[in-house]
């Protein structure tokens, strides 16, 4: 009896500690390759300190956006909404038509971009096989409604198969039976076991949390619990997120239209409880015609909850008396355009303890909470703080909260070349745009030494030159190809850390 229960306690070890680098690489991107495929990037937290890289993958990212590392944090495979790549960035073997249906027939027809509609999906490791891994996913609701719309599905990957790059075995089979659930709310969190999952979905229309539980015996409904707020169709549904906190005791949900909700969570029993709601915006102040994007995290310290909505940042103080007080104003939206509004939306805790931040559209940059652990203003939040090599579709990878049993909820130590070196962006003229390859740039009165440089999209340097005394810098890049370009200035005499930029289009 002594052994069984030594080897349990030796097999449950293993495995929770197998995932504590699950979230280590990212994949993103949206944009065609003239040579077939689309143009991505990846962020590596192991080996490239989270550095944006230029990748080429098979199909890009519309919105839905998963993927998962092994133990050492090696990339295994991740997940568009409708195809699932292995690590060598192969669609993996009946990896195709995820979600494939009669809407997705009609309306959709190609996956080249992923899967459209708000980010909810996940990938969990199958609780009692470590070469398994469940894709949670589920159909999109669009009219004129479909009847294979809206509902839960899963898909399973086998790693053993395929030479060890894994081929997905189970496909598109349904969970749960078809019902409102509120997009874009989709989370989950390790059973205090260590070894099943806590998976919770919103119920629209509704005051109801579906938990489910992922175990040896599959996914299973647990419950159906109190959210203590009715949410709506029109203006829940698809516009915030949920995030279990670090330490595993919290669950917050927040959208600009029902404000923060705060939860106590009891990972023992999936017990949602000690409702909280907090005001982030005067209640009178709401626009309900406003098309208000919205995001909530955690710092991994469990204390602050960062709150986005599209303009505005805020972070909330949780050790508060009375949490109310607790909401402080971090920062908005600076009007850049990168090269469309780089508007706050979707976040997400690296494994390096920032937070990272995307846009909702094609831009090229992140921005990025650095010190997310300190109160208010000192959390130094930075927009536009990461250059992508590509575009962005505002989608971040959707992870569960991982390493909740481990002491160090994340590793200081990853010390990215943008961590303390990050330079603020602010637009330049250019003109015409777009021209033929012969562009005009106006150099900044204040800053009239520096470097200009052009890149592709790719992040490769086309052109670059010193800038001296001098209000107008003509380039000629007519014999490079036709496409998108990145023009950028860096003045030499730069205290406030700033360089101006511009996408231009060579036709």
């Amino acid at each position: 009896m002594h052994r069984v229960f030594l080897f349990f306690l030796v097999i449950s070890s293993f495995i929770s500690k197998a995932q504590v680098k699950g979230d280590y690489l990212w994949v993103g991107g949206y944009q065609s390759n003239p040579e077939g495929g689309q143009k991505g990037y990846m962020m590596d937290f192991l080996r490239n300190k989270g550095e944006p890289a230029y990748v080429k993958i098979p199909q890009g990212f519309a919105d839905n956006n998963a993927s998962i590392c092994d133990e050492n944090g090696y990339l295994l495979f991740y997940f568009n909404g409708c195809a699932v790549m292995n690590r060598f960035h192969h669609v993996m073997p009946n990896g195709d038509s995820i979600n494939a249906g009669i809407w997705f027939d009609l309306y959709w027809k190609d996956c080249k971009y992923g899967y459209p509609g708000p980010q909810d999906v996940l990938i969990l490791p199958d609780t009692r096989n470590e070469s398994g891994y469940y894709i949670f996913h589920n159909t999109n609701l669009y009219y004129p409604q479909i009847r294979d719309s809206n509902q839960l599905n899963f898909s399973y990957v086998d790693m053993t198969l395929d030479g060890g790059n894994g081929d997905v075995i189970i496909k598109n089979k349904s969970y749960y039976p078809r019902i409102l659930k509120m997009y874009s709310y989709f989370t989950a969190i390790k059973h205090e076991n260590t070894i099943d999952w806590w998976v919770i979905k919103p119920v629209v229309n509704d005051s109801i949390f579906l938990v489910f539980s992922l175990n040896e015996n599959g996914i299973n409904i647990h419950s159906m619990q109190n959210t203590h707020q009715f949410f709506d169709e029109s203006r829940s549904s698809s516009s915030g997120t949920a995030k279990f906190s670090p330490d595993g005791k919290k669950l917050a949900l927040y959208n600009y239209y029902d404000q923060l909700h705060i939860y106590d969570f009891d990972r023992s029993t999936g017990l949602i409880s000690s409702h909280q709601k907090v005001e982030i915006y005067p209640p009178d102040s709401i626009d309900r015609s406003l098309i208000n994007l919205s995001s909530v995290e955690w710092s991994p310290n469990s204390r602050f909850i960062y709150c986005s909505s599209s303009v505005d940042l805020y972070q909330v103080d949780t050790w508060e008396d009375d949490i109310q007080n607790g909401v402080k104003y971090i920062d908005s939206y600076n009007g850049t355009l990168d090269p469309f509004p780089t508007r706050l939306f979707l976040m997400a805790q690296g494994p390096d303890c920032k937070i990272y931040m995307t846009p909702k559209n094609g831009s090229y940059s992140l921005h990025v909470i650095n010190k997310p652990d300190e109160l208010g203003t000192d959390c130094d939040f930075v927009q536009n703080a990461i250059k992508l090599p590509n575009s962005n579709s505002g989608t971040l990878p959707n992870f569960p909260r991982f390493r909740v049993d481990e002491e160090k909820k994340c590793d200081p130590s990853i010390t990215s070349l943008f961590g303390e070196t990050v330079f603020y962006r602010k637009d330049i003229e250019v003109f015409p745009n777009p021209s033929n390859g012969i562009f005009k740039i106006k150099i900044p009165e204040l800053h009239q030494h520096g470097i200009l440089s052009i890149t592709n999209i790719e992040g490769k340097l086309c052109f670059q030159k010193n800038i001296n005394w001098t209000v107008y810098e003509e380039v000629d890049i007519s014999t490079l190809p036709s496409g998108r370009y990145n023009i950028e200035f860096y003045p030499d005499d730069n205290k406030e850390k700033i360089y101006y930029g511009k996408q231009v289009i060579k036709l």
